[in-house]
């Protein structure tokens, strides 16, 4: 079972990862609580690649709360909606899923495989006051704003609507929501295959 980690992060905060090797059928057998999604999955996705997507943050939420009917739902604007009314943020990748979920505070999470496809559509995110040299500063950028928008998920941020402030020690930013003129800080984390950026509500 490819589950990467599951941290405590402050108090009531937890974030987990996934790693997606399983099949379909894997996820059935190592979670039968999740066969009942079947004919949905079938219906829903015509790619294999969604439904291990789907199965797997369900199976994460399953191993970080212990609970099996606890049920995610979605608001108009794509907002997850857990339904013992925790908060929570998901996010998935080629290969990974990660979740983050908390009782009391808001939560943003983003996973990015890493790519130099990225390099290809910098320009329509990267603000000209931000610094993105490079293809892993230009992924963490990304993932910095997706976990943003996802943070501030009712003010439907644009991509240059924040700004990612890089600070001096590794793994540590924050963005500016422009709009609120707020700023929330985040933690990024690199690796040879994603770039993964969360944060909290203090």
């Amino acid at each position: 079972m490819p589950l990467i980690s599951i941290e405590n992060l402050r108090g009531d905060v937890s974030l987990g990862l996934w790693r997606i090797d399983e099949s379909t059928e894997d996820f059935f057998r190592l979670y039968p609580h999740l066969r009942k999604f079947e004919p949905f999955l079938h219906e829903k996705y015509g790619h294999d690649a969604r439904r291990l997507e789907f199965l797997s943050v369900r199976a994460l939420l399953f191993e970080m709360t212990h609970e099996k009917h606890l049920t995610i739902d979605h608001q108009p604007s794509g907002k997850p909606l857990l339904s013992n009314q925790w908060h929570l943020s998901i996010s998935h990748t080629r290969g990974f899923a990660a979740l983050m979920l908390s009782p009391t505070r808001r939560v943003g999470v983003d996973i990015e495989y890493v790519s130099e496809r990225i390099n290809r559509i910098a320009r329509r995110f990267i603000r000209p006051d931000e610094q993105a040299p490079d293809t892993t500063a230009r992924l963490i950028n990304w993932c910095a704003k997706e976990t943003a928008y996802k943070y501030y998920s009712d003010d439907r941020l644009d991509y240059f609507e924040m700004r990612v402030l890089l600070a001096d020690n590794p793994g540590e930013l924050s963005v500016e929501n422009l709009k609120r003129g707020e700023t929330i800080s985040m933690q990024s984390r690199v690796t040879p295959h994603y770039v993964l950026t969360f944060c909290h509500e203090k």
